[in-house]
């Protein structure tokens, strides 16, 4: 992998280059001279633009306001930088100034391979922005590796006067591969001081589906690649969509033969993501403004509440669980009402929240995401019975029944440890002619210890 850090000293002039210091690789002045971009922006509908390293392909598109994709229209995903976005991503810094209108610009890239090391080069970068609630797409292709200085010249003009920059997974992907291209050809890059709000991470809390097992699913649709979700959320289907693995050699096909209609379906490929892109960040937005009452379900619901939680709007997020506790699926209800009892015992409610507690050890169920709530709710029930209700005989019943819910040996010694302790204060009260301990001592619950 690429030390970005030490490119960046060196493109600085903070630290002695140990490249050479020509490029990485000898462009091959066959492609330059074999295609012309003019000839390839008449194929595709696009125009060079001049920038100080020569010419770049850029290829405008508008999609105008009431322009439907799937069941949303383009104008209803407005995304506007602010407070919904630092809700969602809690890391984002929020803008400089609240009064000036800031920029924000979706990138996408395509690429000649998804490693994302030195050989990966950004061969179509995507840019999208609203204007006047229709959404403006400029996409900059890469006709020559001679041309790359071009290109990059040509996305940092139009990313430097941007106040956020939006990408779905750019912070592992998009963004460092862009670095990287500039760092190598000793060009300042544009994203240095850049607010970067990242989609993806926010999607998977919102709209990631667990498997039976409790695990997270990694299932076309219940996973959260775009595509995925622009069906999901939007009802949203592309017709001969050419697939992700397809697109590089497609690319290969170009630079060999000259013939750019095989890149046709790659840069419409990359305008619906901008768009789907767009659209789930509005939807995400809008989720968050709206509360429990902008969810589609109660597993949204259930997502949304642990998302405000986490941005610490408490009280937002307690009227998602409520909804999301009326789910008819054992493991959503079971996880509401755990989210709920540990806000209200963080409020101090300790009653209310063994009531949630005892609603989740009354459930049942053979998956074992539900068996864990179940074990978390009885071992919280034995605490609470033990040290602030009083009632030994009640925590130590719901001990037993934690002892049943797992064999593992460390949560049997764990288990076994409370209930000793308690038969132990048991044996004290009874000692002092106390009420409840004699029946305990003389015929224990079945499965539970000898005192």
């Amino acid at each position: 992998m690429v030390d970005l850090n030490r490119l960046r000293e060196i493109v600085r002039g903070g630290a002695k280059p140990s490249v050479p210091r020509e490029l990485t690789y000898e462009p091959d002045t066959g492609y330059e001279a074999g295609v012309d971009p003019r000839a390839v922006g008449e194929v595709l509908g696009g125009v060079p633009i001049d920038t100080p390293a020569g010419p770049c392909l850029a290829i405008d598109r508008r999609y105008e306001a009431g322009r439907w994709h799937g069941r949303v229209r383009v104008g209803d995903c407005v995304v506007r930088d602010g407070e919904s976005l630092c809700l969602l991503d809690r890391h984002l810094p929020p803008p400089e100034s609240a009064a000036e209108p800031s920029r924000v610009v979706f990138l996408d890239l395509e690429t000649t391979g998804l490693s994302g090391g030195a050989g990966t080069v950004a061969f179509l970068v995507g840019c999208g922005w609203f204007d006047d609630d229709a959404f403006e797409v400029r996409q900059f292709l890469l006709t020559s590796f001679a041309a790359e200085r071009a290109l990059l010249a040509a996305v940092a003009a139009l990313v430097e006067p941007v106040s956020l920059i939006v990408t779905y997974n750019g912070k592992t992907f998009d963004l460092p591969v862009m670095e990287t291209r500039w760092l190598f050809h000793r060009m300042e890059t544009p994203f240095d001081g850049k607010r970067h709000f990242d989609m993806l991470h926010p999607a998977r809390r919102l709209w990631r589906e667990p498997r039976p097992d409790g695990a997270w699913s990694d299932r076309e649709d219940g996973g959260c690649r775009l595509g995925a979700l622009e069906r999901r959320l939007f009802g949203f289907e592309r017709v001969g969509d050419v697939p992700a693995f397809e697109i590089p050699s497609r690319y290969f096909r170009f630079l060999r033969t000259g013939d750019p209609r095989p890149l046709e379906a790659v840069l419409e490929h990359n305008r619906f993501d901008l768009v789907s892109l767009a659209a789930v960040v509005a939807r995400g937005t809008a989720l968050v403004e709206g509360g429990a009452g902008a969810c589609a379900d109660v597993r949204e619901s259930l997502a949304l509440g642990k998302v405000l939680e986490r941005a610490g709007r408490l009280g937002a997020a307690g009227e998602c669980y409520r909804r999301a506790a009326v789910s008819h699926s054992p493991d959503v209800r079971a996880d509401a009402w755990f989210r709920m009892a540990v806000l209200l015992r963080r409020e101090g409610l300790f009653d209310q929240a063994a009531d949630a507690w005892g609603r989740i050890a009354a459930l049942r169920g053979a998956g074992p995401a539900l068996e864990a709530q179940r074990r978390r709710a009885l071992e919280a029930l034995a605490i609470h019975h033990e040290h602030r209700a009083g009632d030994l005989d009640a925590a130590r019943l719901f001990a037993l029944e934690a002892l049943e819910t797992d064999d593992r040996p460390r949560w049997q010694a764990t288990v076994r440890y409370r209930l000793d302790r308690l038969d132990r204060k048991l044996a004290r009260v009874h000692a002092k002619g106390g009420p409840g301990a004699a029946p305990l001592l003389d015929d224990p619950e079945p499965g539970g210890d000898q005192a």
